[in-house]
């Protein structure tokens, strides 16, 4: 095939992303759209995970400054999912972002009930609750507890530095969430080591990781990620426009693929890495990372 055969391809597949954050998983052409008047250059590179969020609080946050604009990322992020043929949404809902509404995260639950009824004829969302690991632990088990209770979240996912942040204090929460039958997420090992890995693994027993890349560099983590069946959710583009990692061709998917380590591309902050689903497997096909029958399995991974 040739490349406008493969884009049409997988453009036309039913896909899933399943790591992605809700308030900037917007493609940049529907952003745009919905903001003409923003002058706005979204950098081709980061300098690491400081650089992009560096960039989120000096530029993208002045467009994105009160309740109207949180709900209107979120449904170009909806609409940009439906675009590009994703069925399954698993994209997470920050708490922090409660501070757009008074602080009221029942008016986030609201928000994400709306959205989740009101595009139910055209994708599968399942939202997802989003915590920062330098959020007040305070706020975690307040509002945390009444999004989980809510029924509206179907997991949770912790984020933020992955270095030198104590993890303990969320065992409890995590502990919590699957009591309610909440898939769970971490997002660690992308600039963090395989021993980071294990840790989490050990402390909070996550269904699933968010990116898991230095698995790679221990025969050890990724036997522990197997015999716990845990899934690892990839974005190679942000993994390279953060840093992460030089190039596709050095990319660890391939590894870990082969080691039977099941993993899913995905597009992580869309509006930032401008890179669609479609575009990921596109890319990793042109590369020669993996054949099309691959790639379906990484495709069907994800459901």
């Amino acid at each position: 095939m040739n490349n406008s055969e493969i884009r049409d391809t997988f453009l036309k597949l039913p896909k899933a992303d399943v790591h992605s954050h809700l308030h900037l998983a917007g493609s940049q052409k529907r952003f745009k759209e919905k903001y003409p008047e923003a002058n706005l250059t979204f950098p081709k590179s980061f300098d690491g995970l400081s650089g992009m969020i560096d960039f989120i609080y000096r530029q993208l946050n002045t467009i994105l400054i009160e309740g109207k604009d949180v709900i209107n990322f979120m449904e170009i992020a909806i609409e940009s999912a439906i675009d590009d043929n994703v069925t399954l949404l698993e994209a997470s809902v920050d708490l922090n972002l409660a501070r757009f509404f008074d602080g009221k995260v029942e008016k986030i639950i609201e928000i994400t009930r709306h959205l989740k009824e009101k595009y139910k004829s055209q994708i599968d969302f399942r939202p997802e609750l989003g915590i920062n690991k330098d959020l007040e632990h305070e706020r975690v088990y307040s509002d945390g507890i009444k999004c989980i209770e809510s029924g509206v979240f179907k997991s949770v996912d912790l984020y933020g530095q992955e270095i030198g942040k104590d993890l303990k204090p969320f065992v409890r929460f995590y502990n919590m969430a699957k009591d309610f039958g909440l898939k769970t997420k971490v997002h660690i090992g992308e600039f963090s080591d395989y021993e980071s890995i294990d840790y989490t693994i050990k402390l909070l027993a996550p269904n699933e990781l968010q990116h898991g890349l230095s698995a790679v560099d221990s025969k050890k983590t990724m036997d522990c990620i197997l015999k716990n069946n845990i899934r690892l959710n990839i974005c190679p583009t942000s993994n390279i426009l953060l840093g992460a990692v030089t190039n596709i061709k050095k990319h660890s998917i391939r590894q870990l693929f082969d080691y039977g380590i099941k993993v899913t591309v995905n597009t992580d902050d869309l509006i930032l890495f401008n890179a669609s689903v479609t575009d990921e497997f596109v890319k990793l096909a042109k590369s020669n990372i993996f054949t099309f029958d691959e790639l379906e399995t990484i495709r069907k991974n994800a459901f």
